[in-house]
C-alpha cells in the first residue's frame, strides 16, 4: 500500500478535494473525489453517464446491475449508462476518484474494443489493481485535472479526449489480460447480461418477456429460467423493477404530469399505470410524488 497519501503526490486532485470536490469540462466531463462514508443512493437511481472509478483506499459496498459487490481498494470499477446502482455503505477511510462523461463524449472517444467488452463490463464491472497500476491511473487523473483547470486552454476538449482514450485503453488492457484468470462468464450470465441490458433500454416500450426473448432468438421460458438462475429474480420482476425505478425517477425529478409519465413508460392509459404503481409501491403515483 501507499506509504503516504496520494493527495501529497497529486496536488491537482488535492486541490479539487479541498475546494468543490470536482472539476468539470462543460456538461461533457467531470472529475470528482469522494472521501469517507458514502451517501446512499435512492432505489430509483440509474446512471445517465459513463463512470470510471479508481478506488484508492478503504472499501465500498454497492449493488451494481442487481448484483452485490464489496469493492476493496486498490481496484477499478466501471459503470455503464442506464445501469442501476445502489450504494449501501463505505468505510470511513474510503477514497475514490470518479471520472464521469456524457454519452456524446463517450461516442467521440471512438474506442475500438472487443465485441464482448460491453457484456464483460456489464457482468464483471470490478477488478483489482496492483500498486504500480494504480499509480499510473492516478497520474492520468492528475494530468486530466490539470488540463481541465488550465485557464484559457486551447483545444481542451480534444486533449481531454486523447487523455481519456489513452487511459481507457490502458485500463482495458489490464482488464483484458487478467480477465481469464480473474473471472469466468458462464453462458447463463452472458445471456442474463444481454437480457438486462435490453430491459434497461427498452422496458418503456416493451413490458412482456416475449419481445426480449424474440430479440435474443430464445424461447421465453428458457430466458426466464436463465435470468432466475443468475439474479434470483424472475424476468418479469426485472422488467417491473426497471419500470418502477424509471417511474420513481420521473415522478421525483421532473414536473411531468402523471399522464405524460404513463405515456412515456408505455402504459395504455393512466389508470393502468396507477394500478401497476400502487400494486408495486403501495401508494398512487401522485401520493408518492407528494410524499417527498
Amino acid at each position: 500500500m501507499f506509504t503516504s497519501s496520494p493527495f501529497h503526490e497529486l496536488p491537482v486532485l488535492r486541490e479539487i478535494d479541498n475546494t468543490t470536490n470536482q472539476v468539470s469540462l462543460g456538461d461533457d466531463l467531470r472529475l470528482s473525489v469522494i472521501e469517507g462514508t458514502a451517501t446512499p443512493l435512492p432505489d430509483y437511481f440509474q446512471t445517465a453517464v459513463y463512470a470510471l472509478n479508481l478506488h484508492v483506499r478503504g472499501h465500498i459496498t454497492a449493488n451494481i446491475n442487481h448484483l452485490s459487490y464489496d469493492i476493496k481498494a486498490p481496484c477499478f470499477s466501471s459503470i455503464l449508462i442506464n445501469q442501476p446502482i445502489k450504494v449501501i455503505g463505505a468505510s470511513e477511510d474510503h477514497l475514490q476518484y470518479v471520472l464521469s462523461f456524457s454519452p456524446q463524449f463517450g461516442e467521440d472517444l471512438h474506442l475500438n474494443l472487443s465485441g464482448d467488452a460491453h457484456i464483460r463490463a456489464y457482468m464483471r464491472p470490478v477488478f483489482p489493481l496492483t500498486e504500480q497500476q494504480m499509480r499510473v491511473i492516478l497520474h492520468y487523473f492528475d494530468l486530466l485535472g490539470e488540463v481541465i483547470q488550465m485557464p484559457d486552454g486551447n483545444n481542451t476538449r480534444e486533449v481531454a479526449l486523447d487523455l481519456v482514450r489513452s487511459m481507457a485503453y490502458f485500463v482495458y488492457g489490464l482488464y483484458d489480460k487478467s480477465f481469464s484468470s480473474l473471472y469466468t462468464i458462464s453462458r447463463p450470465e452472458e445471456l442474463t447480461g444481454k437480457f438486462l441490458a435490453l430491459v434497461e433500454r427498452h422496458c418503456a416500450e416493451h413490458h412482456s418477456i416475449d419481445w426480449y426473448a424474440n430479440e435474443m432468438c430464445l424461447a421465453p421460458k428458457y430466458i426466464a429460467n436463465v435470468v432466475k438462475q443468475v439474479t434470483g429474480r424472475s424476468a418479469g420482476e426485472c422488467i417491473t423493477y426497471n419500470l418502477i425505478r424509471q417511474a420513481k425517477l420521473l415522478l421525483l425529478t421532473t414536473s411531468l404530469p402523471v399522464q405524460q409519465i404513463s405515456d412515456r413508460l408505455g402504459f395504455r392509459n393512466q389508470s393502468h399505470f396507477g394500478t401497476f404503481f400502487r400494486r408495486e409501491v403501495g401508494m398512487s403515483p401522485r401520493a408518492f410524488r407528494g410524499k417527498l
